[in-house]
């Protein structure tokens, strides 16, 4: 009942404000309009009298000043005509203009040819010729005489005029200062601010003589809209985004616009509206403190307790109890509130048991469907092979599988599934299954990943995406065949080179419709010694504290510690990875497989390490030599031969040694990764019995053959 009397004063309050606000503002806006007409109005009206009457005066001066100067042009052609003599007295002509307030005199024969002037300068010319000599402009009824218009003298306006010679054909020219402009005298008066323009504060006036504008239009409203306006009446118009009141007068040659801005007429009224909504906002929150006041013991207290309980309930304390009882109101509050939170636990529990059973299901799911028993084929010495799969908190569909469809292939693949949970868990299976059923025929990687895809297209889980590599390896021969399904990631180690990215190219993804899927076959020889690592892009993505990512940079410097074995190759990647994160969750599965290339069996050993700790390889190596060398006494000069030739090379190169013996030779191969280092031009010194040696370097390969015989 409070909060509604609250809802309804305010209500009350802001509709009585914005009644008066409104009819104040309308009221006001009727009498500024009225005011900026009238003022307009009374502007103009007398603005236009004066424009006429200015014109008027000056008419009438310029029509007696027009009339003074031809009587004294007639009154020397008198002069001339009654003694001839003056044309020939520069002196006399001088007095003569001087007389008459003339500032030039100029006497033309019939071809207007100037016979005698003041200045003299003038003589010999024509009165079309020169800037001073000024063509007719004006010429009375009669063609008797002529008043010229304004010209220049000496940058001095001038005004001429002329009359027929009465003593010889020709005329006579007087040129004048002019002591009056004629009607460009208002509009210059306009131009230079000499006639003040203004209205009100901000107005101005556009005055037009026979509709060509004589003032600025500082409103840039165009002209013809202007003219167009009624005569004595105000106009809204509206001009770069301001609003004008307009208000046009005309009169004899003239039209007088006044332009007033909208904002300047409103002034008044925006100070008043200012008034009352400061008035009325003190007055209402005068009475809303009151009622708050009075409210707050009773509502606003209790209100307070109960957002305090239910904010650390939706921090997720729901353990918490809501027990305001200062009112019967408040206690029906607390006890649904109450009841409320003990619904939500429930349900959250049996949320959370079903979401971990999920994942517990999908968890064994994945870890029942993986081949984990390792290693994975004890009776083929011809390939070393390890794999895992390092399950999210979330468990995904990652996974690995192989298998030998017959004695001579091996048959392994790397998935990365677009899903988590049950569903991925269910497409895993369905996927390792059939692919297993599809290989079984012996056809290229590539077939048995497109009849993967068109499958699983058809049983309709192609709503799940998957990124595949599906490679064949033969054992006799180190011959690799492989296929990508979408991105993935595949590692490969050549002797005496570090680990780098497998050239493959990225095809469709499985799930994609049959229509749009195309798969390539790629291959590529493996030598013994040689490893792939594939993997997920999990690793990509997981992230230490700091939440920076696990970088293929990082993953490739662990690699290259030269693990002995691929579980050990593993073993070293889960250990980086585990410091790397830093106890924080693996965001997405991560399935990695690990494979080395043998060869077939044979009298052999095999080494991955760094220049720099070749003598304790070498001890080592001493018991495994022994095994291999029939005559003792060999050992000791193979140890030195090995030793001089490692230490040729830099310390921090990766070097793959092999030593393979036969009846007749010892053949030690050594492959590290610098292609343009040849260690026999550094060898300057050799065991005593070199001559049974023979060296050859090749790239990045150095090959060292030892006679038995």
């Amino acid at each position: 009942m409070r909060r509604e009397f609250l809802i309804w004063l305010f209500t009350t309050l802001c509709a009585a404000f914005l009644v008066t606000a409104v009819l104040i503002y309308s009221q006001s806006s009727i009498h500024a309009k009225s005011r900026a007409e009238s003022l307009m109005n009374t502007r103009l009206s007398d603005l236009l009298d004066f424009l006429q009457q200015a014109e008027r005066s000056i008419s009438f001066l310029t029509q007696a000043n027009d009339a003074s100067a031809v009587s004294r042009a007639r009154a020397f052609a008198e002069i001339v005509s009654l003694d001839s003599q003056t044309l020939r007295n520069q002196e006399r002509l001088q007095e003569l203009c001087n007389k008459l307030g003339a500032e030039q005199i100029a006497l033309t024969d019939a071809e207007n040819r100037v016979e005698a002037a003041v200045p003299q300068s003038l003589i010999g010319l024509t009165l079309e010729e020169g800037n001073e000599i000024r063509p007719v402009v004006q010429q009375d009824e009669t063609g008797e005489s002529i008043i010229s218009a304004f010209g220049e003298f000496n940058r001095n306006d001038m005004q001429y005029a002329r009359v027929r010679r009465m003593d010889a054909p020709g005329c006579v020219r007087l040129g004048f200062l002019a002591r009056l402009k004629d009607k460009s005298r208002i509009d210059n008066s306009l131009k230079d601010g000499s006639i003040k323009l203004k209205l009100g504060e901000n107005g101005s006036i556009v005055i037009f003589r026979r509709g060509v504008r004589l003032t600025n239009n500082v409103a840039g409203i165009s002209d013809s809209e202007l003219l167009s306006l009624p005569q004595g009446r105000v106009k809204s118009l509206r001009a770069e985004g301001r609003r004008y009141f307009a208000y046009a007068m005309a009169g004899g040659d003239f039209c007088v616009v006044g332009l007033l801005p909208a904002g300047g007429v409103y002034s008044i009224v925006l100070r008043t509206m200012q008034t009352l909504l400061l008035s009325n906002l003190v007055l209402f929150i005068m009475m809303f403190c009151v009622v708050s006041w009075l409210l707050q013991r009773i509502v606003i207290r209790g209100i307070s307790q109960v957002n305090a309980s239910l904010r650390e309930i939706t921090e997720g304390d729901l353990e918490r109890k809501v027990e305001v009882m200062t009112c019967p109101e408040f206690s029906l509050l607390s006890n649904g509130i109450n009841f409320m939170v003990d619904s939500l636990r429930s349900v959250g529990e049996e949320r959370q048991f079903q979401v971990k059973r999920d994942l517990d299901l999908a968890r064994a799911i994945q870890t029942a469907s993986l081949p984990n028993k390792f290693p994975a084929f004890p009776n083929v010495p011809e390939f070393d092979l390890c794999a895992t799969c390092l399950q999210a908190h979330e468990v995904g569909g990652d996974f690995y599988d192989f298998y030998m469809p017959d004695s001579n292939h091996l048959h392994f693949l790397v998935a990365d599934v677009d899903a988590s949970g049950i569903p991925a868990a269910l497409f895993m299976m369905r996927a390792m299954s059939l692919i297993r059923t599809l290989a079984r025929g012996g056809d290229s990687p590539a077939n048995i990943v497109s009849e993967a895809n068109r499958e699983l297209s058809d049983s309709g889980q192609a709503s799940v995406a998957m990124a595949l590599f599906y490679a064949s390896l033969d054992i006799r021969t180190g011959q690799l065949t492989y296929t990508c399904a979408g991105r993935t990631h595949c590692l490969l180690q050549r002797l005496g080179y570090p680990y780098e990215e497998l050239a493959t190219r990225a095809d469709t993804v499985i799930g994609e419709q049959e229509d749009h899927a195309r798969y390539h076959t790629h291959s590529l020889t493996l030598s013994p010694g040689e490893r792939l690592f594939v993997y997920t892009s999990g690793i990509l993505h997981a992230a230490n504290a700091e939440n920076t990512p696990y970088s293929e940079s990082r993953l490739k410097k662990v690699l290259q510690e030269g693990a002995a074995s691929a579980s050990d190759t593993l073993l070293l990647v889960r250990s980086s990875l585990r410091q790397y994160a830093e106890g924080e969750k693996l965001p997405r599965d991560i399935a990695m497989l690990c494979l080395e290339y043998r060869g077939e069996p044979s009298n052999s050993i095999q080494l991955s390490f760094l220049a720099g700790e070749s003598q304790k390889v070498l001890e080592s190596l001493e018991q495994q030599m022994m095994e291999l060398l029939a005559a003792p006494p060999d050992i000791e000069a193979m140890k030195q031969t090995l030793s001089r030739v490692l230490s040729t090379l830099p310390e921090d190169k990766q070097v793959q040694l092999l030593l393979d013996c036969t009846e007749h030779e010892l053949l030690m191969k050594f492959c590290y990764s610098a292609p343009n280092f040849n260690p026999l031009s550094n060898l300057t010194d050799l065991p005593v019995d070199h001559s049974s040696h023979q060296f050859s370097n090749n790239k990045n390969t150095l090959t060292i053959c030892k006679s038995l015989v």
